[in-house]
């Protein structure tokens, strides 16, 4: 089965994550970093979920999952140590039409989460279909040596470069033409040899 990519806005989106034990606490820190609405299902919560409780970054309903809990939520995530749990979790969300991912078990998900890597707005994901995960991070590991934090900072500049296009381009083909230019600026070895300044003043002659 293939998999379709996809970024998803989850800014204020009701999302439940059943279970609350480390697994679910690295889960949530990505979430919580989207802006979604987190509610976590467990009789018992991680030290790292407990401290983002009494800041209220998380809702918690102290108790297992029962069948309705999903109702109203966008995304599930469901990551308990109980095969029954998780595929109940699994079939009610996907009988209700809602993403599921259960944890290391794609054959109960209908999306996976892949291997992230962020730069700022930058982010660069690698999958495998959910066969082999510790690959994927070994690869992000390899993509985090060629785009290094430098990236984040580029992309800045360019939000405010892509205004002044707006404003110096007033017709589509233009503006086109000009972020042909800036894509093909070999940003590595700016940074590497003469730093952001540096690239900064090599786009600006791109436009």
């Amino acid at each position: 089965m293939g998999y379709y990519p996809i970024d998803l806005d989850l800014e204020g989106a009701k999302v439940l994550v059943v279970g609350g034990g480390a697994v679910a606490e690295r889960k949530i820190s990505s979430l919580f970093k989207a802006g979604a609405k987190i509610t976590v299902i467990s009789p018992k919560l991680s030290p790292g979920l407990k401290e983002l409780l009494g800041e209220a970054k998380i809702d918690w309903i102290e108790r297992e999952y029962r069948a309705g809990d999903l109702k109203g939520a966008v995304l599930i995530i469901s990551a308990t140590d109980d095969f029954a749990v998780n595929a109940a979790v699994s079939k009610e969300a996907q009988e209700e039409s809602i993403l599921i991912n259960v944890v290391d078990d794609p054959a109960l998900s209908n999306f996976i989460v892949p291997s992230v890597l962020k730069r700022g707005d930058l982010s660069i994901t690698v999958s495998t279909g959910g066969i082999a995960p510790a690959l994927s991070k070994k690869i992000r590991g390899d993509l985090e040596i060629l785009f290094d934090e430098g990236y984040g900072d580029y992309l800045a500049f360019l939000k405010e470069i892509r205004i002044k296009i707006k404003e110096s381009h007033p017709f589509e083909p233009e503006r086109a033409k000009a972020w042909e230019r800036i894509a093909a600026i070999d940003v590595d070895a700016i940074l590497k040899n003469g730093g952001l300044e540096s690239l900064k003043e090599t786009v600006k002659r791109c436009i």
